[in-house]
């Protein structure tokens, strides 16, 4: 049966290479091979569905840091079947929370979230790498970067093998009372590398994640105090240099990942806003939390270099919200991925449920809205345990959208640019029409949202008269003249 799967999917390739030529994505032929261990970026992919599993506190695993081997494994059986029943296909889970390890590590002391003495007696990562593969379930490894305590004035509790005990010299106190590496510093970058790569030597995981705490939450208006640093390896402002330290983190830790195995993926979960636009950033139309500004992410430049094989950004937000909609940042993260190569997944906010209006079929909505854009792969949800308690019917949903499986394919060529109709209304109009759905497009420089066969609309300020809307794809500049009525 699987010879004869692979065959058609050889030949799937071969005819219609990437969906077909509307760019729909087309099913799995097989319902016997397993929706799991993620092929290549680029290649045939199954949508990715998945569940954030969050140690810090204990919030969804394990649930205390006295259990047993038995409990220990068999929560996590538990979570399996739980992933099982909404036809979820791979496990973030979180194996590095604060500068410790929720696995057998060199480089870190064992979490205190896992063990109450320091004492590693259960192996959770080598124990769900086995059993969800076996189950056709993929794992990512899911690393907090520079956080070192989680707790006000909580240092005094670190173990002697904490880095940082062994190098105060590397840690800030911020205003908030918590520690943190400090990024500025190369031996702290190559460090936090280092540990992603003993993760990917160590165990058969399918990616590696890190998630949005780089540089800590503004607290107070306080600055994080790495003046001194600045002072010995800084140049320009202070704000460029420490986007430059974590584009340098990002990619240190994509490096360590690859040198390891071509075949892991590496990605990481921002938060949802890159930037507000102001007119000249080319940022969303929110007025949400900027991860640029406040947290030194510039997740654009991860992408356009070339460093990630995937962007989950944490879209937490409903259709209705007012000040970050779900629909307006869906469109902008495609089309700011567009022709980067990098997988676009989706961090929806399942732990959210309960606190929007109307809950009921959100997910659905995200999820297939989601699935028109062309740069899109898959979903990660955040709220496990809202989803194992079915909360708000959650859990119905998300098995009720997964009910079948599908893979995308890369899309196939589809010529150039044309519009669906070259008359509009004056004023903001919608302009509709196709692409070439494998090279990137932007009218007036702004990149395009786009469907998965290359379709699209775009808002634009049509004059009486002539208009002349300059597209560029893959490129290639095309003018094209609309009339305004």
């Amino acid at each position: 049966m699987k010879r004869f799967c692979l065959v058609i999917i050889l030949l799937l390739a071969l005819l219609c290479s990437c969906a077909a030529a509307d760019g729909e994505s087309m099913p799995r032929l097989d319902d016997d091979v397993p929706s799991s261990r993620t092929v290549s970026v680029g290649e045939c992919r199954d949508e990715v569905r998945g569940v954030w599993i969050a140690s810090v506190f204990n919030i969804n695993y394990p649930s205390s840091a006295w259990l047993d081997e038995a409990s220990l494994a068999d929560e996590l059986d538990v979570i399996l079947d739980n992933c099982e029943k909404c036809s979820l296909n791979t496990v973030v889970f979180q194996v590095r929370p604060a500068c410790d390890a929720l696995y057998d590590s060199e480089l870190f002391p064992v979490s205190s979230f896992l063990s109450h003495d320091g004492v590693l007696r259960f192996d959770p990562l080598a124990y769900l790498t086995e059993k969800a593969h076996e189950r056709g379930i993929s794992v990512h490894a899911w690393v907090n970067p520079l956080r070192v305590t989680v707790s006000p004035d909580s240092e005094s509790t670190l173990p002697d093998d904490s880095p940082a005990v062994l190098h105060p010299d590397w840690t800030v106190k911020y205003a908030d009372g918590k520690l943190y590496l400090n990024a500025g510093i190369p031996e702290v970058r190559e460090y936090v590398a280092d540990g992603v790569r003993e993760i990917v030597e160590k165990y058969d995981v399918d990616g590696d994640v890190v998630d949005e705490y780089f540089y800590p939450y503004p607290t107070g208006g306080a600055d994080f105090d790495d003046a001194d640093t600045f002072e010995k390896y800084g140049s320009g402002s202070v704000a460029d240099w420490r986007r430059e330290n974590i584009n340098g983190l990002v990619k240190s830790c994509y490096d360590a990942v690859k040198s390891v195995r071509e075949d892991c993926l590496f990605g990481v979960s921002p938060g949802g806003v890159w930037q507000n636009d102001d007119g000249e950033n080319g940022g969303s139309a929110t007025r949400g939390f900027e991860t640029y500004e406040s947290l030194y992410c510039d997740t654009l430049a991860w992408a356009k270099g070339g460093y990630v094989d995937y962007i989950a950004p944490q879209i937490y937000w409903s259709f209705d919200e007012n000040a970050a909609p779900f629909g307006v940042l869906n469109d902008w993260w495609n089309a700011s991925l567009d022709g980067t190569g990098v997988d676009f997944l989706i961090a929806h906010g399942a732990y959210r449920y309960e606190d929007w209006d109307s809950p009921s079929g959100e997910m659905t909505k995200q999820v297939e809205a989601a699935r028109q854009c062309l740069s899109y792969k898959g979903s990660l949800f955040y709220g496990y345990a809202d989803i194992a308690e079915n909360l708000c019917g959650i859990s119905d949903e998300l098995s009720a959208v997964f009910d079948k499986k599908i893979a995308y394919f890369a899309p196939c060529s589809a010529g150039s640019v044309a519009l669906d109709s070259n008359e509009y209304p004056t004023g903001t109009a919608t302009i509709g029409g196709t692409s070439d759905p494998t090279l990137p497009l932007t009218l007036d420089g702004v990149p395009v949202s786009r469907e998965k066969g290359g379709a699209f609309t775009a808002e634009y300020d049509v004059k009486n008269g002539e208009n002349e809307l300059v597209f560029t794809l893959g490129g290639k500049e095309y003018v094209i003249t609309v009339y305004g009525k």
